[in-house]
């Protein structure tokens, strides 16, 4: 009996070897592809963009490799556990909570946007406006309310200092033009305070309950904790300098998330019904809703998503930038593939994601067939 045990035993550790020596040679190939794709098909300037972490999902594989540095002029690598601001990404998440109330029974994307204002802020002329179109941007408002520049004390912090009453004020006041798609910051600022009118929660406990704690994301937040601050990734502006975290007055829901790797990782499993969390069914209605052509014929979104239309398959995707971080967030749910950066720069790296999601799904399929 204890010879059976052991040959067992030893059938397994043997099995579990070859599996991590297989995975360990996956990741040098896969990281050397992605190495070439930056040296011949990018102009990353790592002076520029000191440092960023691509994390890859494919099905049930995941890798995550670190480039340059997480602090300039030093040899700290960045890892999967280090926070990001993730600014426009953010906006996913607000979309997500949205479904799960839908789903919930606590609204409708059919439902009026002044019905879940406070009466001294609905606007008359915006009577017919809903929450889907605030969600697919179908609204008509601007990125940033008009004059919001006047309440801005520090271009380096621009939300600090714009309230919700601020917000509220604009949407009263704002005459509508001829609706069309506009990639709108406001929409998701407005869906905050929406979400707060239902729930009675602020966005961070909101959040918390319904997608953060499900998904067991526990380095993901939108309210800074006191001292939080300082375990934030140093951000790089344009001219090199470094940089602090963003704060808000409002816009959280559209801007002000800050999150990890690995928990982005989860995130967007989850999305791709990798993983067993209770949401996938409201992943799955999020996108079977209806979808809307954005700036071209080749792009649309729903929910919140950008999809970009290729010949074989749809690249899922959403970036986002703050004056010291950049994000980039992208899948393919057909084949459960997925790409996130997060970098230690305003200066994007939208273009590598693309690459490395595209090379993963025509090249590195074959590769490894």
């Amino acid at each position: 009996m204890n010879t059976q045990r052991l040959y067992t035993f030893f059938c397994f550790f043997i099995i579990a070897m070859l599996y991590v020596n297989q995975t360990k040679a996956q990741a040098n190939q896969l990281r050397n592809e992605i190495e070439k794709i930056i040296r011949f098909d990018t102009e990353i300037d790592f002076n520029k963009t000191p440092g960023f972490i691509i994390s890859v999902i494919d099905n049930d594989s995941v890798f995550h490799f670190s480039f340059g540095t997480k602090v300039r002029k030093t040899k700290q690598a960045i890892s999967k556990d280090d926070i990001f601001e993730i600014g426009s990404v953010s906006k996913v998440f607000t979309s997500t909570l949205i479904g799960i109330l839908c789903d919930e029974g606590l609204l409708s994307m059919n439902d009026k946007v002044n019905n879940y204002l406070p009466e001294a802020y609905q606007n008359p002329r915006l009577e017919n406006l809903t929450i889907a179109n605030l969600v697919n941007h179908q609204s008509g408002l601007p990125k940033r309310p008009y004059f919001f520049g006047k309440k801005e004390k520090d271009i380096r912090n621009p939300y600090a200092s714009y309230t919700k009453d601020d917000l509220l004020k604009f949407y009263r006041d704002f005459i509508p033009e001829q609706k069309k798609f506009e990639y709108s910051h406001s929409n998701y600022a407005l869906l905050e305070i929406i979400i707060a009118n239902i729930t009675q929660k602020s966005f961070q406990d909101i959040m918390v309950e319904k997608i953060w704690a499900p998904l067991e994301m526990e380095n993901t937040f939108a309210d800074f904790a006191e001292k939080k601050e300082n375990i934030i990734v140093p951000g790089y502006d344009r001219a090199q300098k470094t940089t602090t975290p963003w704060s808000f007055g409002s816009f959280k829901g559209s801007e002000g998330i800050k999150t990890t790797s690995e928990d982005l990782v989860k995130f967007l499993k989850a999305n791709m019904n990798l993983s067993q969390t209770g949401l996938e069914p409201v992943f799955a209605k999020n996108f079977g809703q209806t979808a809307f052509k954005s700036f071209n014929e080749n792009l649309s979104v729903c929910m919140g998503w950008h999809t970009i239309n290729m010949n074989h398959f749809n690249i899922i995707t959403h970036t986002g930038k703050t004056t010291g971080h950049n994000a980039f967030v992208g899948m393919v749910r057909e084949t459960k593939t997925a790409v996130i950066i997060l970098a230690n720069s305003s200066v994007g790296v939208e273009d590598l994601a693309l690459q490395i999601l595209r090379m993963i799904n025509y090249n590195w399929k074959r590769l490894n067939s």
